[in-house]
């Protein structure tokens, strides 16, 4: 008779620890399209991308799945141009700082991304470093870091400062670009709210862009304030859990012949981009 009180508290220990222990939950569905086209080409790129988010105690997970179709305006052809597969993880270090993992495979490429995005108080800081392996002959792998070393959110209005970096791993022929870099400042503002419509903007302002070129060959950059892309974001709120939103950008770009020019005619021609799709939150 004395081992059942010790069995029923054995059991309540075991009930507790049990309803005490992180589940594994989806947290979010979503699709999304993304056009882009760049003025004066036959060629529209569009990508299906399709999200689900998970999350498990400290830890959150998302999986992509996409596909990419080229549209040939000249020859009205519609062809499958890319796939991809990707993962990420994010570890919760504490209130201010979050560590994550990604993987990306496309169809010539593979991607291995540490990442880690840090705020706190008015200022923010976050960025993402990967290797890149070509699966492409005569294409050598890179290095590749986006990082945005300093923001400030002041009220509705954030500020980010970008690098946006890339190197090469293998020697380069004459005339190649070995190293490119370029410096941004990103803006984010909200525009309009009503009911439940909101209008927000983004825009991304090129301060300086550069390259290495193998024997110091001349080339072509992004002049100074020479590459500047503004969103025009909408979203609408169906419910509590499911939005919709649609985003357009426009981009205007203007190059300029560095050390003697690399003998091309100089490329300034626009850029466009169409996003729209849907979102569920659990």
């Amino acid at each position: 008779m004395k081992r059942i009180p010790l069995l029923l508290a054995a059991l309540g220990v075991v009930s507790a620890a049990a309803y005490a222990a992180p589940e594994l939950t989806v947290t979010s569905v979503g699709q999304e399209v993304e056009m882009e086209h760049v003025n004066g080409s036959d060629d529209t790129t569009a990508w299906l991308y399709n999200n689900v988010g998970l999350a498990y105690g400290d830890w959150s997970f998302g999986f992509q799945g996409a596909k990419q179709w080229n549209y040939n305006d000249k020859n009205d052809d519609v062809k499958g141009s890319d796939n991809r597969i990707q993962f990420d993880a994010w570890r919760k270090i504490n209130d201010d700082l979050k560590l994550g993992f990604r993987y990306r495979g496309d169809k010539n490429l593979e991607r291995f991304y540490a990442r880690y995005d840090y705020s706190h108080g008015m200022f923010l800081s976050a960025g993402d470093f990967w290797y890149q392996v070509n699966d492409v002959a005569g294409t050598a792998d890179t290095l590749r870091a986006e990082w945005f070393p300093i923001g400030v959110k002041i009220g509705p209005v954030t500020a980010k400062y970008l690098i946006d970096y890339t190197k090469d791993t293998g020697a380069r022929a004459n005339a190649e670009e070995e190293s490119y870099i370029e410096h941004q400042l990103r803006l984010y503002a909200p525009l309009y709210k009503w009911d439940r419509l909101s209008l927000s903007t983004e825009a991304r302002i090129t301060l300086h862009a550069e390259k290495d070129v193998a024997d110091g060959s001349g080339y072509q950059a992004y002049e100074d304030f020479g590459r500047n892309r503004l969103y025009l974001k909408a979203n609408y709120a169906v419910s509590e859990s499911l939005n919709v939103y649609v985003n357009y950008a426009y981009e205007l770009r203007d190059r300029e012949e560095r050390d003697g020019g690399d003998g091309k005619p100089l490329d300034n021609a626009d850029y466009q981009a169409l996003i729209f799709g849907w979102n569920y939150k659990f």
